[in-house]
């Protein structure tokens, strides 16, 4: 008799724990990218912690420092992803360590614009009316880009192509329009087949950089 009731209770024991169940906690702290849950590696990224319930947390994390209102910026070196972590003691007294994982986008890609046309392949030839080529006015813009930003033209190049792609004329133009003196030589010049404007220079509040020149190539009709 006393082997039958053993037997019983491991029986039960073995029922029990094949019956257990893991409980997950969900975490009491939120990170959010202000923009987008993408952070650009080489930019200030703004941020956003929150923390339930926490008397105290500490930050910890690569290339994270305070910003301004109270928010955080994290602008990312290297790799693909950024981790921060979070330290928290709770409203009563426990230690919790959370880690909270974003994904780092490279610088985004470039493309030039004149009177507000262009495309983002530099093979792509883009069509404009001769008169509206005076005080036209050039300017860059980054594709799929989230972070609220500001970006001038300063300066530029641009030359004048013939058909067998041999440079005519060429000018260096301070500013972001075409002036009235470069208009006239592109009306004037019947051999010019495109208008390539390239090298430019430019200002922006993020310190942004282009790996990469873009390139406009313009066929006046």
């Amino acid at each position: 008799m006393k082997k039958i009731v053993i037997l019983f209770l491991m029986s039960l024991s073995g029922y029990a724990q094949q019956d257990s169940v893991v409980v997950v906690k969900p975490k009491i702290s939120v990170i959010s990218a202000d923009k987008m849950n993408i952070l650009y590696r080489g930019l200030p990224n703004p941020v956003s912690i929150a923390v339930n319930n926490a008397k105290s947390f500490k930050i910890k994390g690569q290339d994270i420092s305070k910003g301004e209102n109270g928010n955080y910026i994290i602008k990312p070196r290297s790799g693909n992803e950024a981790k921060i972590s979070l330290d928290i003691e709770t409203s009563d007294s426990t230690k919790v360590v959370e880690e909270h994982i974003f994904r780092v986008k490279p610088l985004p890609t470039a493309a030039l614009l004149v009177n507000q046309k262009g495309c983002l392949n530099t093979d792509c030839i883009v069509e404009i009316p001769g008169a509206e080529l005076l005080n036209a006015e050039v300017s860059i813009k980054f594709i799929d880009f989230f972070l609220d930003h500001t970006i001038a033209v300063t300066g530029f190049r641009l030359y004048l192509t013939n058909t067998n792609g041999d440079t005519l004329a060429s000018f260096d133009i301070t500013g972001n329009k075409i002036p009235k003196d470069v208009y006239d030589e592109i009306i004037k010049n019947d051999k010019a087949n495109l208008i390539i404007i390239h090298k430019i220079t430019f200002t922006s509040d993020l310190n942004l950089s282009v790996a990469k020149t873009p390139v406009i190539k313009i066929k006046k009709v």
